[in-house]
């Protein structure tokens, strides 16, 4: 259900409920120790983004804290009302499914995977499908959800 809510005195506008507008998924491996290309070798994919340790980050002169392994979805647009389930269904039947790799992997490292939802209402909402549920237990993955608000400008 899409509710509006306007406080004229405040000239502050919010939807309330409804699917989120944009979405990122990510799978984040992370450790101090990490070797990008052990995790590579490991699970079959070339990662998105990978780094050590004290490895420069690439603006700045920053340093890595720990090291990093993620692959990343890329923006998903949600338009017509669509609502992302499918779509966060299928990047996770995508990411390798060898029960033994990821037993390695989390003996060692913290791994996540990250729903990023990016909204301009409030409540919005996001349906894990079963099946994606099932998929990301069976890899033994916990998934993070983390929203984002985006109020409109007051009206002029």
């Amino acid at each position: 259900m899409d509710h509006a809510r306007k406080n004229h005195n405040l000239r502050l506008f919010a939807r309330m409920g409804g699917p989120f507008n944009r979405l990122f998924f990510e799978l984040n491996i992370s450790g101090d120790d990490l070797d990008p290309d052990e995790i590579t070798e490991i699970l079959g994919v070339v990662p998105d983004l990978c780094y050590r340790k004290d490895d420069e980050r690439p603006r700045g002169s920053q340093y890595y804290k720990t090291g990093g392994w993620d692959l990343q979805s890329g923006e998903v647009l949600l338009s017509n009302g669509g609502t992302g389930e499918a779509e966060f269904e299928k990047w996770v039947q995508s990411l390798p499914v060898e029960k033994a790799a990821w037993t390695i992997i989390q003996e060692r490292f913290t791994v996540r995977v990250r729903l990023i939802g990016y909204t301009d209402q409030w409540n919005a909402d996001f349906v894990v499908s079963p099946t994606a549920i099932v998929e990301l237990a069976n890899r033994g993955l916990p998934l993070m959800i983390e929203p984002f608000l985006s109020l409109d400008e007051p009206d002029a």
